[in-house]
């Protein structure tokens, strides 16, 4: 009888070991592949609604006090094999930047001797927080601004720009834009003469 309790306690000592090393969970399955592994349905009874107190805080920490509220901005997906990724799905996963003038003149501040430079991200970011009364608007309702997203979390794309303006465009990973202009001292500016930018959500 000892030999077989043994027994049986050496091998639920070597399996919550084994458990602990890879760190993997399993529902009807022996072999998880992730650290939660479940082969079937899923069920949560219980879901907080958008500007509900969650004891979840914005460091990932606990909160006893739920002074966080709820606020989604992501979806849950999965691949072909049932593997649980998040993506953005709140928003079009990409939009136009709001609309700026692009300066043509040389005795413009944005004009370093050689190129034109302009922070697309600021831009974006300084007309999205409506807070400039001069400037813009927002109805009475609107008791939150416009949703912002973190400049690492974008990619910046040109989708036209007319090149008989415009040289030498270039974008930097965190929204930059530099150009230089074909005729510095007269450009050929016309109705065609302004560039389509474009924010990529990651």
């Amino acid at each position: 009888m000892k030999l077989k309790l043994f027994i049986l306690f050496a091998g639920c000592f070597l399996s919550l070991t084994a458990l602990a090393q890879t760190e993997r969970v399993g529902v009807n399955t022996r072999t998880p592949t992730e650290e939660m592994d479940v082969k079937g349905s899923l069920r949560i009874q219980t879901l907080p609604k958008t500007g509900e107190g969650i004891t979840t805080d914005a460091a990932g920490n606990y909160d006893a006090g739920k002074s966080t509220t709820y606020a989604p901005d992501r979806v849950l997906v999965t691949n072909n094999n049932g593997v649980v990724g998040a993506m953005n799905g709140a928003w079009p996963l990409f939009f136009y930047m709001p609309c700026i003038v692009l300066p043509t003149e040389t005795s413009d501040p944005a004009y370093n001797g050689t190129n034109f430079e302009i922070d697309l991200y600021q831009r974006y970011l300084d007309q999205f927080n409506v807070t400039t009364p001069a400037t813009t608007a927002k109805s009475p309702g609107a008791t939150t601004n416009l949703p912002i997203v973190a400049k690492t979390d974008l990619d910046y794309f040109i989708t036209y720009f007319d090149n008989a303006v415009f040289t030498a465009v270039q974008l930097t990973n965190d929204g930059k834009l530099s150009y230089q202009l074909v005729n510095p001292a007269s450009p050929d500016v016309t109705d065609k003469t302004f560039m389509n930018i474009v924010f990529r959500r990651r």
